[in-house]
């Protein structure tokens, strides 16, 4: 077992972190959804019509990129509401649970003699195929790929994150399944990501190789080990999954269970308990997370504090998302404090130790103010103190703001996804969208070819 070290990146001291291992049992949502809007560049063909009634395991969409694909319900219920958006986008399919039940049938498999077709072929069948994604373009692996290797992240170095070996503490048995299952998808390796320290040999199999991860933010992340294990370009696919939905995969290959549950963390500044809770996979967040907010005004943010995504009604994304392990709560009703930029002592955090606070708190409660509005970009080192990947940063990130694909791909761009340039966008001083300039690029280049 190796020792993958980051030198370079940063854990930020935020208040909300969860203090204990107890599993809090919130199974009682009554609505459930699929995000096709997570699904970047997702070309939706609708399964499912408003109305109809579906089973867990029923497929509800189909991306016409790789018609291969399906999107199964997580739950059995009727279809209740189709929500679209510019251009009838589909943004969100809602499910009225009626139980947990009523699944589709699946044959359980006999792992270790089955083959790497027949794997495929149930995970395509039954809708756990989108567990699977993929470097580059951070979308869902396609099923005409060839992986250079797998990446397993039982490691979460996230702002908050759940400690992942109590998320899937008792699921051995589930995860020894999924891992021999996906060693066999690919000629290389299955690299399993763990933070050191944690002893996971048990899994190393053939084809399969743990690996301790040590250092800052953003040391557990999928991008870094990719980086260092795995490298990935436009001619070399590599595919990355969390060890909850590896676990997944195992419980249904080996059992014929579908998933029904999902571990998420509920963290933030302005959480009242935080906590780990056992619930449905595409939870409504409004339903989850009530009165879970000491905050007046709050803003739920489905993911990391540093790359998720804000959950809000108004565009249907109140609902868990299909990767996510955590909620964030943060206050959303952010008051202006006179020259509050001249004040040595304000009660925020300083990665540049301008103010006297960092030396004097463990943690900080972080609101949604950005503390500044947008300005250009001063090259002065805030990029590279916190990235750890072998990337010009600066010049990364200039070549994203001028529009210029040609340089970007030559600085690594095809590599990367919004959480590794999540922690050069915290320390901006020049408050700078880069995550979504990011995004902007990719999009761009996969369209050009």
């Amino acid at each position: 077992m190796a020792t993958i070290k980051a030198k370079r990146g940063l854990d930020l001291p935020i208040h909300g972190a969860v203090s204990t291992s107890e599993i809090v049992s919130r199974l009682d949502v009554t609505r459930v959804a699929l995000l096709p809007q997570e699904c970047w560049g997702a070309k939706v063909r609708l399964l499912a019509q408003e109305g109809d009634e579906v089973r867990v395991g029923t497929p509800l969409f189909a991306d016409r990129r790789d018609e291969n694909v399906v999107y199964a319900s997580p739950a059995a219920g009727k279809v209740s509401h189709v929500y679209r958006g510019l251009r009838r986008a589909v943004l969100a399919i809602e499910i009225e649970v009626s139980g947990f039940k009523e699944a589709e049938p699946f044959e359980p498999m006999d792992v270790d003699r089955s083959s790497a077709e027949d794997i495929k072929n149930a995970l395509i069948g039954s809708g756990l195929w989108p567990s699977l994604r993929r470097r580059p373009f951070d979308k869902v692996a396609q099923t005409t790929d060839e992986p250079a290797g797998i990446v397993v992240m039982a490691y979460d170095s996230s702002p908050l994150a759940p400690d992942l070996t109590k998320v899937v503490e008792g699921r051995d048995q589930d995860i020894d399944a999924g891992l021999t299952a996906l060693a066999k998808l690919t000629k290389g390796k299955v690299h399993v990501c763990v933070k050191k320290g944690v002893q996971w040999g048990k899994f190393c199999e053939d084809g399969v190789l743990v690996h301790h991860m040590e250092g800052p933010h953003p040391v557990g992340t999928a991008g870094f080990a990719i980086h260092k294990l795995c490298p990935a370009g436009a001619n070399r696919p590599v595919w990355y999954a969390g060890i909850q939905d590896v676990a997944d995969i195992g419980q249904l290959l080996r059992s014929g269970k579908r998933p029904t549950e999902r571990v998420v963390a509920i963290t933030g500044p302005a959480a009242k308990t935080p906590q780990l809770v056992r619930t449905r996979p595409g939870a409504d967040l409004t339903q989850l997370c009530k009165d879970a907010s000491t905050a007046k005004v709050t803003r739920l943010v489905n993911g990391s504090p540093l790359w998720g995504k804000k959950a809000a009604e108004d565009n249907h994304s109140n609902y868990l998302g299909r990767w996510n392990q955590q909620i964030t709560v943060l206050e959303d009703d952010v008051q202006r404090d006179l020259i509050g930029w001249a004040l040595p002592i304000s009660g925020r955090y300083t990665q540049t130790n301008t103010v006297f606070d960092k030396f004097f708190r463990k943690t900080f409660k972080y609101d949604t103010d950005t503390n500044g509005s947008l300005r250009a970009i001063v090259p002065i080192g805030q990029y590279e103190s916190v990235m750890p990947l072998d990337v010009l940063a600066t010049q990364l990130i200039k070549a994203l703001a001028s529009n210029d694909m040609e340089s970007a791909e030559k600085l690594g761009v095809l590599e990367l996804a919004e959480e590794d340039l999540a922690l050069c966008q915290f320390v901006d001083p020049s408050k700078v969208p880069i995550t979504d300039m990011l995004r902007d690029m990719l999009t761009t280049i996969e369209k050009e070819g």
